[in-house]
């Protein structure tokens, strides 16, 4: 068992993960914005807790191993979120399509520019 004034700020970063999971899940933007803040927040106290005590060194066996779960987990979310923004940037290109096909002139007008080229 972890002492206390690590299990707490650990179990609230662990917490805040599950609700950036659950805010991807339902993909609700500010939800998400909000949880993500929170994650942040969480992290950034632990981080700074964790200098304090002597760095993640001075961690026994048993905060390293919960350690090395959370980070998975954060991997996990930053996937999740990652296929969350390919489907949110495919379903807006099915509603409001490119304005053009093509960057390049079309190959009937190619040869007009062929002067300036020279």
């Amino acid at each position: 068992m972890l002492p206390a004034e690590i299990e707490k700020p650990l179990l609230l970063i662990e917490l805040q993960c599950e609700a950036v999971a659950a805010a991807v899940a339902t993909g609700e933007p500010r939800a998400l914005e909000g949880a993500s803040q929170g994650l942040r927040q969480a992290a950034g106290d632990f981080a700074a807790f964790m200098e304090q005590m002597g760095g993640p060194q001075q961690a026994g066996p048993e905060l390293r191993v919960r350690l090395k779960k959370l980070a998975g987990l954060l991997s996990i979310q930053r996937e999740n979120l990652i296929r969350r923004s390919v489907m949110v940037e495919s379903a807006l290109n099915a509603l409001v399509p490119a304005t053009r096909k093509s960057t390049y002139a079309p190959v009937g007008r190619a040869s007009s520019y062929k002067a300036f080229s020279a």
